[in-house]
């Protein structure tokens, strides 16, 4: 096995398409030494991930994705090492996967206004046992022909300032900070090189961020060298994952993104002291 590491994975808990200990077998084919489990706004896979990890020999760091809003942008922030039993921190997602349906709901009838007849129990039947979110309506979209390609559907309807786009349940990225570092985590900034605003990051930073993703599978290699010098230059944390879904959305990216074993010493020193 070499020192390769993936700290950014999604399992069926939120969008993926792998159950937990799916990811966790595939990360171990791939050869990696330690993954993160990092469902969007849901632990819920996470303690499955880590029981077979723990078999397989590779290592799982406890993780989630928390959706945030600031400046108008939807800023992912990484949560890692969480205690996902914390109070706080589950009665959060809990409100947020309260608030997912709801918009799903909302998203549906906006769709029925247009002559979509597409029904909120198809689209939670795509869900399963995960949180609902956009990519499940797309699913159910391209299911039931209205669309061709989950691409089309977000073009289409579901993308933002599309006819069927609904606002999501704001969290700010210091409330979400609160909450990771309460629940006795790191937050690390996701994948900054998506929002094509690079001028926020000092104000992500004053939010009492841990950490940046420097290294992630849509970066370009003068992203990933920029993203680490302002890592140095702020002293944050540095982490890098595939943000894999798994293969139905896209092309599969697990094990085609080299993050150092490095990264995962710092963020586990950065916790201890």
């Amino acid at each position: 096995m070499t020192d390769r590491i993936d700290l950014h994975l999604h399992s069926t808990c939120s969008d993926g398409t792998s159950r937990p200990e799916a990811v966790v077998q595939k990360a171990c084919v791939h050869g990696l030494k330690a993954i993160s489990l990092t469902d969007h706004d849901c632990v819920d896979g996470v303690p499955a991930a880590m029981e077979i990890g723990k078999t397989l020999g590779v290592e799982v760091i406890p993780g989630t994705e928390l959706s945030t809003t600031f400046d108008g942008k939807d800023i992912h922030i990484l949560a890692y090492f969480i205690d996902c039993a914390h109070p706080g921190l589950l009665r959060y997602l809990q409100l947020f996967q309260d608030e997912r349906e709801r918009r799903a709901e909302r998203i549906v009838n906006r769709l029925n206004q247009l002559g979509v007849g597409l029904t909120i129990e198809a689209v939670m039947a795509r869900a399963g046992d995960g949180v609902v979110g956009r990519p499940h309506i797309a699913d159910a979209l391209v299911e039931e022909g209205y669309v061709f390609s989950v691409s089309e559907a977000f073009q289409k309807y579901l993308g933002y300032n599309r006819p069927a786009y609904e606002k999501k349940y704001i969290l700010l990225p210091e409330e979400a900070v609160r909450l990771i570092h309460e629940a006795g985590g790191l937050a690390c900034l996701a994948h900054p090189g998506i929002y094509n605003r690079d001028d926020l990051l000092p104000a992500l930073v004053a939010c009492g961020l841990d950490g940046i993703e420097a290294i992630h599978s849509k970066h370009t290699p003068e992203q990933i060298r920029r993203y680490e010098e302002f890592a140095d230059l702020y002293g944050l944390l540095k982490t890098g994952g595939s943000d894999c879904h798994g293969s139905v959305r896209g092309e599969p990216t697990m094990g085609t993104v080299d993050v150092p074993y490095t990264f995962l010493e710092g963020l586990r020193g950065a916790r201890q002291s």
